[in-house]
């Protein structure tokens, strides 16, 4: 809530008739003060002057143009040109479909790993990209916007593939009203509350569209996958498919089917039969083979031992598969995603569909520090947090493979999306310097932990890892400590700063909202921000969660939580169902803590702070060079301690500086001096570069912030060089 829910009555009036009245939408588009004037607002005082500014200019940039034609279910026509045989002795094929709202702007690797786990088996398979079709409709900015930009508690993407009892206009103005603009206001400008209505108009038509298609008489099993914003519309084709093909079994399967989700939404939906829970590779080709062997009759998985161990059942035959884990991670197959590079073959002129696209990589599953100690807000993983690995051979195998088959070609480099929750430190051993030794040209992502070294930063970056995501989430060493990261606030700031360096982009969001927090853990954090301008910025700054599966729902009272809700959006979107059953679906919930969280206007500085560096971070600079012997800085930081954009160090504080570039007590400070300092020097140079914004303190650490030109810098080794072959590595500093 607070300062965006704030919305006056006309604004309020505006976007409510907007989001749910097409007529209106209409009458905006041919004459915006006539239409204000209906609604009650005066197109000609202060605010109504504002708001038809605002929406004449949403349509002379071309707003409002979303509509959705033949063309969007081109993915069925894709799978339709697929081989196939007419004999009608061979088995029809089966059909994996992704729904919205999943990336456009790769293939899903969870159907893809299904669809060579079949083919192992020889069973055929075609994989439906059913989201591009939607992206390409309604634009795929739009798309990613509500996919992937939108408030993840809010559920937009799903309440616009929603369909309920309650009237349509009376849904729409509780969930604008309750959701969007209550909680959500930032998200909630005219641009988007009226492409929103129009999208929410589109939803039912396009899954008509997509179920009505005669390609479904190939096939004899439909699986759906489902992770985030997936759900509602998976679960809607699956209702409009079996009441048009009553004969095709539907199959479920992803992170919303994990734990007791799964078994909610095999209970509430009948048009699903089987939910698959966990890893279900190593055995969707004997379920098929099986399934079929039995005729798919209801109660073949209760007639046969190896599945009735395996599984829920419902009644009529309906059940949870229980797949628990992958026995081995070599054993799993390839992901084929030639249907997604098909399916972008065909997108008309002038598409918004991605051009630049990634391709998904696994090296492994679940979290090894999880294991450790499982951060608190974090529900990834759910039932399988256990740590498992692909060997290096294999893993490099596979990735030449992927970038073989598809990516741009030899003198371009492939993106890769790693998609594994955290990077086996044993591959620094192994499988990365084996990648920088080879000829293939990639940029790869991964998700790390935020307390690597200097060389193994190298290593990843030799290794063409250009993209990281290193879960700092906070700046306060109290919070990191409750929140069980295993890291500092210089340890954060080192990472950080040894990327920009080496070039490498690091995502990465702030958290607050932690059960015990005080302002004090965030009194400092603008004053820091401004210092650390030249370093990658947050991307967001919003309230941790109690998500399914983290110890904060698992064991909220141990943390001072009093209470856990589901949020609000769920209401809106499964309201048909009782309130038990939204809970048992929901993934996110509202903590109520038995102490006070941290102040609003302290919150609100904090957002600004993390505002004004996004803002100067394009421009700031804070780097320092050897020049023969001291150290120039250049320091273009807005918020800089000293006037002059260009300086010199003096020879102690030069010497301090460098060896400051990784964190250290002050008592180690002289130990690592390139230039002996004398002793009693040191603390005023330590001063000196505090007092300039060039070092930060924390108790008796300190971190060096300029990004250091190493290749002049007074050390017999310039530059950290990796030792032949490294101990099993903890990250550790």
């Amino acid at each position: 809530m607070g300062v965006f829910s704030e919305f006056s009555g006309d604004q309020r009036a505006l976007l409510t008739r907007t989001f749910i009245d097409p007529a209106f939408r209409e009458a905006l588009r041919d004459d915006v003060s006539s239409a204000l004037c209906a609604i009650g607002i005066e197109p000609s005082n202060e605010l109504g002057v504002s708001m038809r500014k605002e929406i004449e200019e949403f349509f002379a940039h071309g707003g409002g143009s979303c509509l959705l034609d033949e063309r969007a279910t081109v993915s069925l026509d894709v799978a339709a040109a697929n081989p196939t045989t007419q004999d009608a002795t061979v088995s029809p094929r089966v059909a994996f479909v992704v729904m919205p709202w999943a990336e456009t702007r790769w293939a899903s690797i969870g159907v893809s790993l299904l669809q060579s786990a079949l083919a192992m088996s020889s069973i055929a398979s075609d994989v439906i990209y059913a989201n591009l079709d939607f992206a390409e409709a309604v634009g795929n900015s739009m798309y990613n916007r509500i996919g992937t930009s939108s408030p993840k508690v809010a559920l937009v993407g799903e309440w616009l593939f929603a369909e309920s009892s309650i009237d349509a206009t009376d849904s729409g103005e509780r969930f604008l009203n309750d959701v969007l603009l209550d909680e959500h206001g930032e998200f909630a400008d005219f641009s988007t509350i009226f492409q929103l209505g129009e999208i929410k108009a589109l939803t039912a038509p396009f899954l008509d569209a997509l179920a009505c298609h005669e390609i479904w008489e190939r096939y004899d099993l439909v699986g759906l996958t489902s992770t985030f914003q997936q759900n509602v519309a998976a679960l809607g084709f699956a209702r409009r498919l079996k009441q048009r093909h009553p004969n095709i079994t539907v199959i479920m399967g992803g992170g919303n089917c994990e734990g007791p989700m799964g078994s909610a939404i095999l209970r509430n939906f009948p048009a699903i039969d089987y939910v698959f829970r966990g890893e279900a590779e190593w055995l969707i080709g004997r379920f098929v083979s099986d399934f079929r062997a039995a005729g798919a009759r209801p109660d073949w998985i209760e007639s046969n031992p190896f599945w009735r161990g395996r599984a829920e059942v419902h009644p009529g035959g309906r059940a949870v598969v229980l797949a628990g884990t992958a026995p081995s991670m070599d054993d799993l197959p390839v992901p084929e995603y030639h249907d997604f590079y098909a399916r972008l073959r065909t997108s008309r002129a002038g598409s918004s569909l991605p051009v630049d696209t990634a391709v998904p990589l696994e090296t492994s599953r679940g979290c090894w520090w999880g294991e450790k100690k499982h951060c608190t807000f974090c529900g990834l993983n759910g039932m399988t947090m256990a740590f498992r690995s692909k060997s290096a051979t294999r893993a490099f195998d596979e990735l030449r493979r992927l970038v073989h088959d598809y990516g741009p070609g030899p003198k371009r480099r492939t993106n890769v999306l790693v998609v594994d929750n955290i990077l086996d430190y044993r591959y620094f051993n192994d499988l990365l310097p084996m990648i920088a030794r080879s000829d293939l040209k990639v940029s790869l992502h991964y998700e790390v932990k935020a307390n690597l070294r200097l060389d193994q930063l190298m290593l990843l970056r030799d290794a063409g890892v250009y993209h990281l995501q290193p879960g700092i989430e906070s700046m306060s060493n109290r919070l990191l400590t409750a929140m069980r990261k295993g890291t500092t606030r210089l340890r954060n700031l080192q990472t950080m700063k040894w990327c920009t360096e080496l070039g490498i982009d690091v995502s990465w969001n702030y958290l607050h909202g932690f059960p015990g927090e005080t302002d004090d853990d965030y009194a400092d954090l603008p004053h820091l921000f401004s210092l650390v301008s030249h370093m990658s910025p947050p991307e967001h700054v919003g309230p941790a969660r109690a998500d399914r599966f983290s110890p904060f729902y698992e064991s909220g009272k141990d943390f001072g939580i009093v209470e856990l809700t589901h949020e609000t959006a769920y209401d809106h979107v499964y309201a048909d169902l009782p309130s038990a059953e939204r809970r048992e679906i929901a993934y996110f919930f509202r903590m109520y803590c038995d102490e006070p969280l941290a102040s609003e206007h302290v919150l609100a500085a904090l957002t600004s702070a993390a505002e004004r560096w996004r803002h100067d971070h394009a421009e700031a600079r804070l780097e320092a060079s050897w020049m023969g012997d001291h150290l120039r800085v250049i320091d273009t930081r807005p918020a800089r301690p000293r006037p002059e954009t260009e300086f010199d160090l003096d020879a102690a504080a030069s010497s301090v500086l460098i060896a400051l570039d990784q964190l250290r007590s002050a008592q180690a400070i002289e130990r690592a001096l390139p230039i002996p300092v004398p002793s009693t020097e040191i603390t005023g140079a330590l001063e000196r570069l505090l007092h300039a914004g060039l070092v930060v303190r924390d108790d008796d650490s300190y971190l060096a912030l300029p990004i250091l030109h190493r290749r002049r810098l007074p050390s017999a080794k310039p530059a950290v060089r990796l030792p032949r072959e490294l101990p099993i590595l903890t990250g550790t500093t």
